[in-house]
């Protein structure tokens, strides 16, 4: 049986949004289609309006190609190979339950405000090009092949040097440390016996007795020489080293085993001069 379905029997049947009854006799071929925002009508068929920049048929269906954050629920999930040109945006990274933060692991770490952090030890100088250290290297620095180094003749020439303030560089022996050191405490640490340092200015000490002419003895032991008696007594104690023994105008030789030995103001010969020697002591007093 070939019967006519009227459009009042398919408006009552499912007639709703997107569909209109054009008119209440009309055929199913006469049927109308109203579109709503997105969908479009073609030949008397509904279809989704494709307007090839925001919504695209893909090979598996349906893509859209461009969303704003305003179309996205506060709780929608986006799988992130699904995010693309993320220009002027900070780097999300997935958390593996789903969701994005502001992190990463390893060399850079990232906070969940997108604050970035560089690990210690992570940057090498391999990694920089040359010209960094050319535009870091300042006063008393020079670079070569992109590494700097101390260079003394980048240092300004300073015209005065105050001994009692200015400073010097040098490096610690204890823990090769870098220091600076004010002059005057290194002229204090290496000034020695007979000098004094004094606000960095070296000075050789006064010598507080000076040998005067009446220092120098010269005493006449002839009379004493009798072939027996071998100690003559000074009338001072002898300065070290300054005795001069002389018998008969021969120099004698002090020491145990040779002529003559010294113990305070007492001269002592190992064989006793005879008489009419004569004996002559020179020597400078210590006083």
């Amino acid at each position: 049986m070939n019967t006519q379905i009227r459009g009042l029997q398919i408006n009552d049947a499912f007639f709703g949004d997107g569909i209109k009854r054009n008119s209440g006799d009309n055929n199913i071929a006469e049927l109308a289609l109203k579109s709503n925002s997105g969908l479009e009508i073609s030949s008397n068929e509904l279809a989704i309006n494709l307007d090839g920049a925001t919504l695209a048929m893909g090979a598996s269906g349906l893509k859209v190609s461009s969303i704003s954050n305003t179309e996205i629920a506060a709780d929608a999930a986006i799988d992130l190979d699904k995010i693309h040109d993320m220009a002027d945006t900070k780097i999300s990274i997935g958390t593996g339950s789903g969701n994005a933060e502001h992190a990463l692991s390893g060399d850079v770490t990232m906070g969940n405000t997108g604050v970035t952090a560089i690990g210690a030890t992570k940057v090498t100088d391999a990694m920089l090009n040359d010209d960094v250290a050319t535009g870091l290297a300042g006063v008393g620095l020079s670079d070569t092949t992109g590494v700097m180094a101390l260079d003394i003749n980048e240092l300004p020439v300073e015209a005065t040097f105050d001994p009692a303030a200015d400073y010097v560089a040098l490096e610690d022996a204890t823990d090769n440390g870098s220091n600076k050191t004010i002059w005057s405490v290194i002229a204090t640490a290496i000034a020695g016996t007979g000098l004094t340092a004094t606000d960095g200015v070296l000075a050789a000490d006064a010598v507080s007795g000076n040998i005067v002419e009446s220092d120098i003895q010269v005493e006449n032991e002839s009379a004493t020489c009798d072939g027996v008696e071998v100690d003559f007594e000074l009338s001072n104690t002898p300065l070290s080293a300054s005795l001069d023994v002389y018998l008969n105008g021969l120099r004698q030789e002090d020491g145990s085993g040779k002529d003559y030995t010294v113990a305070g103001t007492t001269v002592t010969f190992a064989t006793a001069p005879d008489t009419g020697d004569i004996l002559v002591i020179r020597y400078i007093i210590d006083n």
